[in-house]
């Protein structure tokens, strides 16, 4: 009842006309499966529909384009590949067409004919050679299109590395750092088989068999139509595999990803699935993901096993009808030897090619799915600053000015709602409110994550529109509750924040954030290495250390994002000590969530909903209801 519900619930939200959209059209075929398909794999499927549907389909030709303007500099490379690998399956072809006329000498000769033993060995000479010219040409092909594509994916790697460096770094927020690496290498690895076999290949697979039918055809009409025969049973058996196959695709794929995610999930929530005696309950739900992907499996398997089959078995004796016909043609006299070796033999060489293009297409599909994500990361759209030589007059003695901006994510919801405000240099900002309430985004769009939708953010005096990335990067330092340490020694993450500091100036940095003493206490010192992440370290550590970092560069401008997020309150209070060495004559922009954090702040601006609640200082805003409402929820009186 509940699934039947939510089916009627998403058919009512794609019904917006008379014409079935294809989210209501699929829906509808999927339910006519009759597979009693699970309410979160229907869901999986709206998602996956309304998401293809924003994007456009792609051809093999513009595939092959797509890839190549990221690299067309290898257009030349690619395009002799090509010339090669066709030109070895045109000798290919004539080794069975010389292999025929030796065939046929031999049958003569067999019959009595007097014919030259010359004949035979110019037949056999030109079959070898044309072999041989086969296996020169294809060797010679495949090495230029291997090493082609391998420099062409490394271009389009470096194409997407250099992307990132333009699209707005909220992408980065947004999206997972797996998400982004799988785009990059795996994705981008997965082109391989496309660009370095199929792109070459296709056009020489493909010329085989035109070559064949011109050929049979020009034999003899008749023998050259007979090998269409067998072309209707492919068509059913390809009609009966294709029967409501987008559904059957839709509700496998979904299965399949269900049945990962149950997977990980079961996986990952081992210990807590332990520690609450929840191990039938989770289990159970793994258990009915897996048998409902191999329910599924089974029987688009079975719907589809009767077409493969005929498709393949007609597919696989082109020469069922031109062989009987040959034969009869030449025992009334019509054809000669020759022509009846040739009617036997190319229909058969046609069989190979015919597999090799039915699995190019399968590889299209996989390809061109594949080359979406990729292509979604390069159609983002950059943000545009100056180039890095026009450098921007930056004003120290002006701080950061918010005018009427406005920003809305990918989705078009807008979530900030005209936002002004103005800081000095020397003074500390707080910004602070409910959670959701736009603090974080505030703090990312002076960064420069992203760029505003309405409105101006200024920085001493400048658009920061019209600051030089690698400028902007240097007048601002931004922490988040999310610290981050490579896997390199202290001594290297700290000095990130300035690259040619001495000892001393790291030192300096390391114990106005409070973390020299802590960083002398282990073994190796500042050569200890941070771990992945940072991961060697406390929570604490971390922070003060990205402190220290934060310290050590001469940037005007300063950005907290819950830096005492996860600080313990000895840790917190160090962290405090430490951000007031921050504030000389810096912009400091702090968000926070701990309101005793933030009570000596300059100013304070409440935010809610997207919007400026109010301004001013502590004992000021502790009139305000919210503000004071959040101040009690602190003490724990609420």
């Amino acid at each position: 009842m509940e699934k039947k519900k939510h089916h009627d619930e998403m058919l009512k939200r794609t019904s917006g006309g008379t014409k079935l959209g294809k989210d209501e059209a699929l829906i509808k075929e999927v339910e006519s499966l009759n597979l009693d398909v699970p309410q979160e794999i229907m869901q999986r499927i709206e998602s996956d529909v309304a998401q293809s549907e924003k994007q456009a389909k792609i051809s093999m030709d513009g595939l092959t384009k797509a890839l190549m303007s990221v690299a067309p500099e290898y257009k030349g490379r690619m395009r002799l590949s090509v010339i090669f690998a066709c030109l070895g399956e045109i000798f290919s072809f004539a080794t069975y067409f010389f292999s025929a006329y030796a065939a046929a000498w031999l049958i003569k000769r067999a019959g009595g004919s007097s014919i030259g033993f010359d004949e035979l060995l110019q037949y056999a000479f030109l079959a070898m050679g044309s072999l041989l010219l086969y296996f020169v040409l294809t060797g010679l092909s495949t090495t230029i299109s291997h090493k082609t594509s391998f420099s062409i994916l490394e271009k389009l790697r470096q194409t997407l590395f250099e992307k990132l460096k333009v699209i707005p770094m909220g992408y980065l927020v947004d999206n997972p750092v797996g998400k982004i690496k799988v785009i990059i290498m795996d994705r981008v690895a997965d082109m391989e088989d496309w660009v370095a076999h199929l792109m070459p290949e296709l056009p020489s697979r493909l010329l085989h068999p035109i070559l064949c039918v011109i050929i049979l055809f020009c034999l003899d009409w008749r023998i050259g139509l007979s090998i269409f025969v067998p072309l209707p049973v492919v068509l059913i058996g390809m009609a009966t595999m294709m029967h409501k196959y987008r559904s059957r695709m839709a509700v496998w794929l979904s299965s399949y990803a269900n049945v990962a995610d149950r997977s990980a999930e079961y996986v990952r929530g081992i210990p807590v699935i332990k520690a609450f005696a929840q191990d039938k309950a989770s289990y159970g739900k793994f258990a009915d993901a897996v048998k409902f992907y191999h329910f599924s499996t089974m029987k688009w398997w079975k719907q589809s096993w009767l077409g493969k089959a005929l498709m393949t078995a007609a597919m696989m004796t082109p020469q069922i009808v031109s062989m009987p016909f040959a034969f009869y043609l030449y025992g009334k006299g019509e054809i000669g030897i020759e022509t009846l070796l040739l009617s036997l033999i190319l229909p058969i060489s046609i069989l190979p090619q015919a597999l090799a293009i039915m699995m190019s297409f399968e590889l299209f599909q996989m390809a061109s799915n594949t080359w979406v994500s990729i292509q979604e990361l390069l159609d983002m759209p950059v943000q545009k600053r100056p180039d890095a030589d026009k450098r921007a007059v930056i004003d120290n003695t002006k701080g950061i000015k918010f005018t009427d901006v406005s920003f809305s994510y990918h989705d078009g919801t807008e979530v900030l709602h005209k936002i002004s405000f103005e800081t000095k240099p020397g003074e500390v900002t707080a910004l602070v409110g409910p959670s959701g309430g736009g603090k974080s985004t505030i703090a990312k769009l002076l960064a420069g994550f992203w760029d505003p939708a309405s409105g101006v953010i200024s920085l001493g005096g400048v658009d920061t529109k019209k600051i030089p990335f690698h400028q902007l990067a240097e007048e601002i330092s931004f922490v988040s509750q999310d610290n981050f340490l490579f896997d390199v020694s202290i001594r290297d993450n700290i000095r990130l924040g300035k690259p040619d500091a001495s000892e001393d100036e790291i030192i300096r940095a390391a114990k106005a954030a409070h973390c020299h003493e802590f960083i002398m206490a282990l073994p190796g010192g500042y050569e200890t290495k941070a771990g992945v992440a940072g991961g060697a370290m406390s929570g604490g550590e971390r922070q003060r250390i990205t402190l220290a970092r934060a310290i050590l560069k001469p940037a005007s401008t300063i950005i907290l994002d819950e830096a005492t997020a996860y600080a313990d309150p000895e840790n917190e209070a160090l962290i405090q000590e430490a951000i007031s060495h921050l504030v000389k004559g810096k912009n400091l922009v702090v968000v926070a969530h701990r309101l005793n954090t933030i009570k000596q702040a300059h100013q304070i601006i409440l935010i809610d909903k997207g919007q400026i609640i109010a301004k001013g200082r502590h004992d000021e805003l502790l009139q305000e209801p919210l503000y004071a409402s959040l101040w009690r929820q602190y003490l724990g009186e609420e």
